[in-house]
């Protein structure tokens, strides 16, 4: 989500940008002084250089807004952009990361996961209502991410399995019939309250809300929930994004069949294309314990 600074960094930009009209050398250079700022930000929190995930992702928006701005063929695009080099950089992030999720795996007591997350549903739906919360409580029985449990997301009842639910309505994929189209996934508690969830949750929230307006108005609540109420064996919290990843590890010690590898189940329940599992090894974040099993 775009913080108010990248707002204004990024409309001072796009100024910029119109002033140069069409000089496209200027233009170019423009374009390359404010990849070089983007590239030498420093994380205040950390004095450090903000990761290449986190550049990809800010020059993605700067690419948006340029595209809403000043059209989709407009010059800068062809300068302001990800190049090879650091492509290859970000690609070698991604797999220095995933490398180090699949070596330093989270203890998740599974049962206990669930219990906290049926308490905070049974809690919003019986006694007091928080939209916050309803949504960080079926993210964590679903899998979805919170934007599809608050919005766009549909959930109905498998007729074929009463421990699964039909979902459509995935973000995060550029194929527009993929997203479209249901298909079944387990809920890791009772079907009915989490489908009774998910019906308050579209009474009480516009699901015609733009994603950066959801995260905007219920972002930062749910992470707060989500935090204040799950967390790993070690008690270290589990923030929204992991709850997804928590969510496949659970499903599979608890559904899957001892057939099924974990990377293959793994992209069956949460949607991932079907032909490509490299997606899904990077939810590798947890593994299950039992209650009375050392840390």
């Amino acid at each position: 989500m775009l913080t108010p600074a990248d707002k204004e960094q990024i409309e001072g930009f796009v100024a910029k940008v119109r002033n140069a009209d069409t000089d496209e050398q200027r233009v170019r250079m423009i374009a390359l002084s404010e990849l070089s700022k983007i590239h030498r930000r420093i994380n205040q929190q950390t004095g450090e250089f903000y990761a290449p995930t986190t550049n990809r992702s800010l020059i993605t928006e700067y690419r948006n807004i340029i595209k809403a701005e000043l059209g989709e063929e407009a010059t800068v695009l062809k300068t302001l952009r990800y190049s090879a080099a650091r492509v290859a950089e970000y690609r070698q992030h991604q797999q220095e990361q995933r490398e180090e999720q699949h070596r330093n795996q989270r203890p998740l007591d599974g049962q206990e996961h669930i219990e906290r997350a049926v308490a905070l549903l049974n809690y919003n739906v019986r006694v007091r209502w928080s939209s916050a919360a309803a949504i960080a409580g079926v993210v964590a029985l679903t899998g979805r991410r919170p934007y599809e449990v608050g919005c766009v997301g549909g959930f109905e009842p498998d007729p074929t399995d009463a421990a699964r639910v039909l979902f459509c309505g995935q973000t995060k994929t550029r194929d527009v019939e993929r997203a479209a189209a249901a298909y079944s996934m387990p809920v890791l508690a009772e079907r009915a309250l989490v489908l009774e969830t998910v019906s308050r949750i579209r009474e009480a929230v516009d699901s015609n809300l733009e994603n950066k307006v959801y995260s905007q108005r219920f972002g930062k609540e749910v992470g707060i929930v989500a935090k204040r109420t799950f967390s790993d064996r070690n008690g270290e919290p589990i923030v929204p994004r992991e709850l997804r990843e928590a969510y496949a590890t659970v499903a599979y010690r608890k559904f899957a069949s001892r057939k099924i590898s974990e990377v293959q189940f793994y992209n069956e329940v949460l949607g991932h294309q079907g032909t490509d599992l490299n997606t899904s090894l990077f939810y590798f974040a947890f593994y299950v314990v039992d209650g009375d099993e050392a840390r």
